[in-house]
């Protein structure tokens, strides 16, 4: 078995978790690990066993640490290690169980792991019933890879991406558009004649590769964004600016409809300083219609596509989830020469 830590004892940190190894220190909330309460010797014996483990590079324990009171609500291991991909499980406190620190233990374990460490794959399993450590390894990325024997495995792979900012066919602009949840906007885009593709993604974050998990931590900075390729002689950046604003709410922060996070803050970003006055002129004639205004313009610093089912995603489930309206969807289609709506 090789090792798997470049830094023999590792100090993992992110936001509220702390991850390291556990000592005599934790032996209090060690006792209280399992159903059964252990005796002071026996939490003692097994941090050695821990220790242990450690050196031989069988088994790697980490304490679940609250950085707030530096107290462990539980533990995560690391097995199975063959230089590529590892296995992974889970143990909280039974009274800290239900407060997000699993779910974040295994979010900050995991991107350390891929990122640091040069894992590809984390694997992970949960007995098919526990529906709450189910929930946690999907909310994290990882991927059902088979079931059997009452338990579901799941996978999780390390992303291998590039920025997704796609050159332009001759004679074709692109803008970006964040306008809330992204299949609803993507949707309403294409609508416009003159629109030749779109792509969802995420825009203007501080992290590379970002996953959706990543994305609805909020913390990274991104927005869910529509990429918009089009024909400036068959639709111009002034009509896409209309269709815009005719689906999004701009006097609210952080929010479209029922959905709530940074991730839906809505914006518009560029890649051409000539479309700035455009959408500028755009940006000041809705500002009059309203007595607070929330929406971002910006350059574009990045954009990485979302995962592929997040691509066309209303095409795919008609009846799924949109907070646009078809009086919205009605409204963009009436842009095309310039109709009237109709019943």
């Amino acid at each position: 078995m090789m090792a798997l830590f470049k830094d023999e004892y590792p100090l993992i940190q992110r936001d509220r978790i702390i991850l390291r190894r556990p000592d005599f220190k934790d032996i209090y909330e060690l006792k209280n690990l399992f159903d059964q309460c252990l005796d002071e010797e026996t939490a003692g014996k097994m941090t050695e066993s821990f220790a242990k483990a450690w050196k031989e590079g069988s088994e790697y324990i980490l304490g679940i640490i609250s950085a707030y009171d530096g107290k462990l609500k539980g533990i995560i291991e690391i097995y199975d290690h063959d230089g590529k991909s590892v296995s992974i499980g889970y143990r909280i406190l039974k009274e800290y169980r239900n407060l997000g620190y699993a779910k974040d233990a295994v979010y900050v374990l995991t991107h350390y792991l891929c990122e640091k460490e040069g894992i590809e794959t984390v694997n992970a399993a949960s007995y098919a019933d526990n529906e709450a450590s189910c929930a946690i390894l999907r909310h994290n990325g990882f991927e059902q890879t088979e079931e059997k024997e009452g338990k579901i495995f799941y996978a999780y792979h390390k992303a291998h991406g590039s920025s997704d900012q796609r050159n332009l066919e001759k004679g074709l602009k692109e803008i970006y558009c964040a306008g809330g949840c992204f299949w609803g906007a993507e949707k309403a885009f294409r609508m416009l004649d003159g629109v030749k593709e779109t792509w969802t993604g995420y825009a203007n974050g501080t992290i590379d590769n970002p996953r959706y998990e990543d994305v609805c931590r909020g913390d990274t900075g991104y927005r869910e964004t529509v990429r918009i390729v089009y024909d400036p002689d068959e639709v111009s950046l002034s009509t896409i600016m209309k269709a815009f604003f005719l689906c999004i709410d701009p006097t609210v922060r952080n929010r479209q409809g029922n959905d709530i996070g940074s991730q839906y803050q809505t914006g518009v970003y560029y890649t051409d300083e000539e479309d700035l006055a455009v959408i500028e002129d755009a940006f000041e004639e809705e500002k009059k219609k309203h007595d607070r205004f929330y929406v971002e313009l910006k350059p574009l610093m990045n954009f990485w596509s979302a995962e592929e089912y997040h691509q066309k995603y209303l095409d795919k489930h008609p009846f799924g989830y949109c907070h646009i309206t078809k009086i919205e969807f009605d409204a963009v289609k009436a842009l095309n020469n310039g109709r009237k709506i109709t019943d």
